[in-house]
């Protein structure tokens, strides 16, 4: 068995991956922020506006947690040039009438990978002398499957005819094939997708209640 104090990433390499966690939540935040104004749903531009506070909570976290690492604090930094054609194309549809293909790129593809990635980070993070990243992971974690969750169920709601349904599965094998081609958010491929531990409900008052958005967008 490997000692408890065998670590699988040196510090470099740790301040790498949060570097490149920071890039992809960066540009997220600042994409759903900008395209708040562009989009006419209701209930997407809750959505929007309710998760660009959480990423940018775990860019900062993130941020600060790199001189711990002994890195410079608050930087950012793809993988490599793949994974930045990806969040370019991602920030592509910017028409009114775009809205299911922006919903797709963040809630479909860009975060299910993010929570893959980041329970996969977790998994192999040293518990002995890693508990400020495992810290911050957890708490990425519980957002971005919150986030997905609501997501999804906006997705469907604005998704629902078959013509709708097309061009989401269309945008999505094109944004996942050029993920895939950058090897993911850190260049070191894609980790498989890993089902979500069994916890508490939380209460709703903390929960994203996209059904909610929905009956506003209703009845307007």
């Amino acid at each position: 068995m490997p000692h408890p104090l065998e670590g699988r990433f040196s510090v470099d390499h740790s301040a790498r991956l949060l570097r490149n966690y920071r890039y992809a939540v960066e540009r997220a935040l600042r994409a759903l922020g900008g395209w708040i104004a562009l989009t006419p749903e209701i209930s997407a531009k809750l959505l929007m506006g309710r998760h660009v506070w959480d990423l940018a909570q775990h860019a900062d976290a993130f941020g600060k947690r790199l001189p711990e690492l002994r890195a410079h604090a608050q930087v950012s930094e793809p993988a490599n040039p793949g994974f930045t054609a990806f969040m370019d194309a991602l920030e592509e549809p910017e028409a009114p009438e775009q809205t299911v293909e922006r919903l797709v790129g963040v809630y479909r593809v860009l975060k299910p990978h993010l929570l893959a990635t980041y329970r996969d980070h977790l998994g192999r993070a040293n518990a002995v002398y890693e508990p400020p990243t495992r810290r911050i992971l957890d708490r990425c974690i519980e957002d971005e499957a919150r986030h997905i969750a609501a997501g999804e169920t906006i997705l469907r709601h604005l998704a629902g005819t078959p013509a709708l349904s097309e061009r989401a599965t269309v945008w999505q094998g094109r944004l996942e094939g050029l993920l895939a081609s950058a090897g993911g958010v850190t260049g070191e491929g894609l980790p498989a997708a890993s089902p979500a531990p069994t916890t508490a409900r939380k209460p709703p008052e903390l929960d994203d209640d996209a059904r909610e958005w929905i009956r506003l967008e209703r009845s307007v």
